[in-house]
């Protein structure tokens, strides 16, 4: 499992985090593109280098990656990104993993609020309206994310961050809960999205919507699904299969996976035929290919 990215040893991350509400008026990185009738944007909140250890590289495996430098790493340390992924079409607005691996920040009593206000605002100044999202796509349980905040007053239980949304996971991911659980706040936070009856489940094979089809993989942990869109796949969705595009050049990690064999199988069967590559917690512009032994980013 991938552990919070908000460490002891990720001060840039903490840093940049804290100061993001403070940059919802700037210009971020917008990834946009079509397949079929589906637009695929990527909402960017922050871009960070950190410590690789978070990701379950070391810095000898970072600096091994001879393409890792600009986009993906920066000298010893592996960039990463709060970000989320959109869907639009076909009557349907559908966000991926939103904004995951960094819940000490985001859901602080004392910042929550701040980062909720930029996030929206981020949305906006791309073109999505938040209340416009109906479902929140989850490749796995692993952190709150932008998924659900707490509601106001004591005792309190959480509502969707996206008002009119409902959380979609694989079916997997609903039954091993909560016994893959790595923090008492995600324990709590879905077990509140699960007793108020918004999460909803699908197999493995499903069509979510026309072109966007869901594929069980396991491997990161029980409950993990890739997805892919386009009809052939024209890019795939790898969850944390790879935290990092670096994963698909340093070789099976233990750090990251209960089964780092299946993943590296899995991860290199959808990167052999030169789809577009997708990771929630990938830094800008967050996509690629991999062509011949390299990452190559997406340039439209």
């Amino acid at each position: 499992m991938c552990p919070s990215l908000v460490g002891t040893r990720t001060a840039s991350l903490r840093t940049i985090l804290a100061l993001a509400p403070l940059l919802s008026q700037t210009v971020r990185v917008t990834t946009t593109l079509r397949i079929g009738d589906l637009r695929l944007t990527r909402v960017l909140y922050v871009d960070a280098a950190i410590d690789p250890s978070a990701t379950g590289l070391s810095p000898d495996e970072v600096r091994g990656v001879a393409w890792g430098e600009p986009l993906w790493a920066e000298g010893d340390k592996v960039k990463v990104a709060a970000c989320t992924w959109v869907i639009d079409g076909r009557g349907r607005t559908i966000v991926v993993d939103p904004m995951g691996n960094a819940d000490e920040i985001l859901h602080d009593p004392a910042s929550t609020a701040a980062h909720q206000n930029a996030v929206g605002s981020a949305f906006r100044a791309a073109g999505i309206d938040p209340d416009a999202v109906d479902t929140v796509l989850l490749s796995h349980i692993e952190s709150m994310g932008m998924i659900a905040v707490r509601e106001a007053g004591i005792d309190a239980g959480w509502r969707p961050f996206f008002t009119n949304s409902r959380i979609l996971m694989s079916e997997p991911a609903r039954e091993s809960f909560p016994e893959q659980m790595t923090s008492d706040l995600v324990r709590e936070g879905f077990t509140s999205l699960f007793e108020s009856g918004l999460v909803d489940t699908f197999r493995d094979d499903d069509r979510i919507v026309d072109g966007l089809r869901a594929e069980w993989t396991g491997a990161h942990n029980p409950g993990h699904a890739a997805f892919h869109v386009g009809v052939p796949p024209e890019l795939t969705f790898v969850g944390h299969l790879a935290v990092s595009p670096l994963h698909l050049a340093t070789g099976p990690c233990r750090q990251q996976h209960p089964e780092p064999g299946r993943a590296w199988e899995i991860l290199h069967s959808v990167a052999a035929d030169g789809r577009v590559l997708v990771g929630p917690l990938w830094p800008s512009p967050g996509a690629g290919r991999w062509i011949n032994g390299t990452f190559v980013a997406f340039d439209r």
